[in-house]
């Protein structure tokens, strides 16, 4: 039985609910998440209950994003950034989330994890892409996963990041929503010249300031790239819906829920993000809108378990874009666009095309 929570107080109390120690806020994580195990092997806190395994986790993943937002590690990112959007930019026709999908974990893999870019032939990097995505999308249906793909992904991730145990468990969580983000704020921001400016002076400024800065005041304020991001992941959270096990005695499981789920994707079209709540507007997060604030979205969750990237996410996200948009200038390259905005799958017909 799966009951579903769509308010955003609903939302709040299943991620965070009152005096639940962690070890079984992590248990009733990991149940529902077992798939992952089998579809990508990994092993870290999101399919484990072991309270020790989610210190290390935590720990190691601060310690990584803390080296890439100190200064040099920042300036290093977006330089890496630049190169790994270049870098996928040398075929004729490119089909656009497969080159998304490329630039990202390229710049998961270079720039948190210290991989030598020139080791990352883009054919390697386009299979593992693509195979991470199959692997997620099979891992919720019925279909048998054999292990020979996900040997393949290893075996080109092992030659990627020869020092750390099972990689996939820091390269998953960061790479698999951030190609979304990055994806539909350029989707956006093509569409629009006042989006695009944003991203354009984050591309030649890309500092906190210059992340948060609306450009004008008053009625001609225009959005900035940190506003953009967040209606991104309102409108499109790349975590729609997110699980938890209710675990209770065996003899109460045929009277209760066995799964309650956190509708965010249906929580962000809640009258407190504004007016219109359907459509995109990232003015919605200017102080002249009450505006709803970063941390009042759910797309990286809530409470003791929310995402440890959730600060660092969106402007790695907005580096991606604005490295994206400034070659998307109609002069060199442009984007072709396909019948609607993707999620994890659905964008046949999209590419980027030489003009």
């Amino acid at each position: 039985m799966i009951l579903e929570f769509d308010s955003v107080r609903a939302v709040r109390t299943l991620l965070s609910p009152p005096d639940i120690p962690t070890p079984a806020l992590l248990r009733a994580r990991s149940i529902p998440n077992q798939r992952l195990v089998k579809a990508l092997g990994i092993s870290s806190t999101f399919v484990s209950d072991d309270p020790g395994v989610h210190d290390n986790f935590t720990r190691e993943a601060k310690v990584l994003i803390g080296a890439v937002s100190a200064k040099d590690g920042w300036s290093r990112l977006v330089d890496v950034a630049e190169t790994c959007v270049s870098r996928f930019l040398d075929a004729k026709s490119l089909d656009y989330a497969t080159f998304v999908q490329s630039v990202t974990l390229s710049v998961v893999l270079a720039g948190l994890l210290g991989t030598d870019i020139e080791d990352l032939d883009p054919v390697d990097v386009a299979f593992v892409t693509k195979a991470i995505n199959d692997r997620w999308a099979q891992s919720k249906s019925s279909t048998t996963l054999t292990t020979e793909v996900l040997d393949r992904i290893n075996h080109h991730i092992i030659r990627w990041v020869p020092d750390r145990t099972n990689p996939l468990n820091l390269i998953i969580p960061a790479y698999e929503t951030m190609w979304r983000v990055a994806a539909i704020a350029v989707v956006y921001s093509n569409r629009d010249s006042l989006l695009r400016d944003a991203f354009i002076s984050y591309n030649e400024n890309p500092t906190d300031d210059q992340f948060r800065a609306f450009a004008n005041e008053g009625t001609g304020a225009q959005p900035s790239a940190e506003a953009i991001i967040c209606e991104v992941l309102r409108l499109h959270p790349p975590t729609r819906h997110i699980t938890r096990a209710v675990v209770v005695p065996w003899w109460k499981r045929p009277f209760v829920p066995s799964i309650d789920v956190a509708d965010i994707e249906e929580a962000h079209k809640s009258p407190l993000f504004g007016n219109d709540p359907e459509s995109f507007n990232p003015m919605r997060f200017h102080a002249s809108h009450a505006a709803p604030k970063r941390d009042q979205l759910y797309a990286f969750g809530h409470g003791k378990l929310k995402c440890v990237a959730a600060s660092w996410a969106p402007p790695a996200a907005a580096v991606i874009t604005a490295k994206i948009m400034a070659k998307l200038d109609d002069v060199a390259f442009k984007l072709q666009e396909g019948p609607c905005i993707g999620k994890r799958e659905g964008w046949e017909g999209w590419s980027i095309q030489r003009v």
